[in-house]
């Protein structure tokens, strides 16, 4: 089967102001692991396959290329590098094989946006009733909220002041206009 070119929802555009810097990140693929977890011991088998820890709420893991997202309880959002989804994919139904899971290639269905500045957490909490202080949405931390009335995740992978935010490819440019508006002042 021939593969199509990723075009991208927002075509290299971004914003960039003096406080803040909203950009596509191209770069990163998507996998959503989804366990049936309550099961006795359904947790520490897929950790033992795994070879680490899944993410428990609210956080989040990096582990070699990979870094883990918690999503819901039993499922979790896994970014690698654009292009090896397929072979990720592959090598963790091998690993995961037997086990009652779901694995689902889902890049092109989202878009990830890396959030950069030092108004960038003035501008989110703009958006959001989540408390984007660092004591208290740090290194680490991953939200689900709504945010610009619309669901997202928002995520603090510990890069200075950067935040990842994913949401539905369909949301780009709105995420990306609701940035400019709310950014004015910066």
């Amino acid at each position: 089967m021939a593969k199509l070119d990723r075009a991208t929802p927002l075509a290299g555009t971004g914003l960039e102001r003096a406080g803040l810097c909203v950009a596509e990140n191209t770069g990163l693929g998507l996998i959503r692991l989804q366990a049936f977890h309550r099961r006795p011991g359904a947790v520490e088998e897929l950790t033992a396959r795994l070879g680490i820890e899944p993410p428990g709420p609210g956080s989040l893991r990096s582990e070699r290329d990979r870094q883990w997202f918690w999503s819901a309880p039993g499922e979790w959002l896994i970014a690698i590098p654009a292009g090896t989804e397929d072979a990720v994919l592959g090598a963790l139904r091998a690993q995961l094989d037997g086990l009652f899971v779901v694995l689902s290639a889902i890049t092109d269905s989202q878009v990830a946006l890396d959030i950069t500045g030092e108004a960038v957490r003035e501008v989110l909490a703009r958006g959001s009733t989540v408390d984007f202080h660092p004591a208290s949405f740090g290194a680490g931390n991953c939200v689900l909220t709504r945010f610009a009335g619309v669901p997202v995740m928002l995520a603090s992978p510990g890069r200075g002041e950067q935040i990842l935010l994913f949401a539905d490819r369909s949301l780009a440019r709105y995420l990306l206009d609701w940035f400019e508006a709310a950014s004015i002042d910066c």
